[in-house]
């Protein structure tokens, strides 16, 4: 994957987490076109930022584990060479 490509994926991985519609893991890998493998590094990524993420069985979601509001947002921008 290239960097622009996780970013992308690791956004959509928020929006998820904060609409709690994540389904199963699996599910989740699937949506965004990764293998479970992947998922879990990219979730131990962001809880190694303190962003503290957890399932929910009951639920079939992820979730963080804070209350605070979390903006999670990069800016693709194209770069003009002379």
């Amino acid at each position: 994957m290239t960097l622009v490509s996780n970013i992308k994926k690791a956004e959509k991985l928020h929006q998820l987490i904060v609409e709690g519609n994540t389904g199963s893991p699996k599910q989740l890998a699937n949506q965004l076109q990764i293998d479970r493998t992947t998922l879990y590094i990219m979730i131990d990524e962001l809880n190694a930022l303190n962003l503290k993420i957890s399932y929910s069985r009951k639920y079939e979601t992820f979730y963080y584990l804070m209350d605070e509001k979390i903006r999670f947002k990069f800016k693709e921008k194209k770069i003009r060479f002379n």
